[in-house]
């Protein structure tokens, strides 16, 4: 009988006989790192992409704002909402945009490739919730394919976009009821496809009802953000 006193342990080569199996297990429980990605940046006036257009890449605003707009059954595009730098862009479930997306001012992006979406969502619970967020809404998007909307009028449109941008200034520390020069460019209009004196109409008729007022610096001063919202149908 062996003497298990004196025996001899057996050497055991660590690479030839561990190593395929405890490995890749120690591999695979490691964090995974960063996903690489490429710089983009926009110009002024820029599309990140088009409605109908392929979705190629997912997208991290890194500095910048974006404005995303969606085109309604009867033309005009909606505003629906300005992205601010942090948020992650191009998610969803559809194949194609739903929305359009351009940069206000200069603007830095991350491009990832769009197999990635599935694992930054699942590290980041804000990237989650903004996928869930984004899939409700392309499935709304669906439904009113089906469902006629109701005509808008161009005040509207107008009263949506400045709501927009009174809390876009406040999201940015700045006084939100100052609306910058800019909008005295046709920028404004392209957001939204309105002629410039469809435009001007629609500040003029803003003015009169004592919503916003001319400001000195040539742009614009919200009087009632609140009555602002109710008119462009936000609230």
């Amino acid at each position: 009988m062996m003497d298990l006193a004196t025996a001899e342990v057996p050497a055991i080569e660590f690479s030839e006989v561990c190593e395929p199996f405890v490995v890749p297990l120690a591999r695979s429980l490691l964090p995974s790192g960063p996903i690489p990605g490429q710089e983009r940046s926009l110009d002024r006036g820029e599309y990140l992409y088009r409605e109908g257009s392929s979705k190629t890449a997912v997208f991290r605003l890194e500095s910048g704002i974006l404005c995303v707009t969606s085109r309604r059954a009867d033309g005009p595009p909606n505003v629906v909402e300005m992205i601010f730098p942090g948020t992650l862009m191009g998610l969803g479930f559809l194949e194609r945009h739903i929305d359009s997306a351009m940069a206000v001012v200069p603007c830095r992006l991350t491009e990832y490739p769009p197999e990635a979406a599935s694992h930054i969502c699942d590290v980041s619970l804000e990237d989650s919730e903004r996928q869930a967020a984004v899939t409700e809404r392309e499935f709304a998007a669906r439904r009113r394919e089906l469902v006629p909307s109701s005509p808008e009028r161009p005040v509207q449109r107008v009263a949506a976009f400045l709501s927009a941008m009174y809390h876009m200034n406040d999201h940015e520390g700045r006084n939100p009821a100052d609306i910058a020069e800019f909008l005295k460019s046709g920028d404004v209009a392209t957001f939204l496809d309105l002629d410039v004196e469809d435009l001007a109409a629609a500040l003029a008729e803003l003015k009169e009802r004592g919503l916003v007022d001319r400001a000195g610096h040539g742009g614009l001063v919200i009087l009632q953000p609140g009555e602002l919202e109710r008119l462009s149908g936000s609230i």
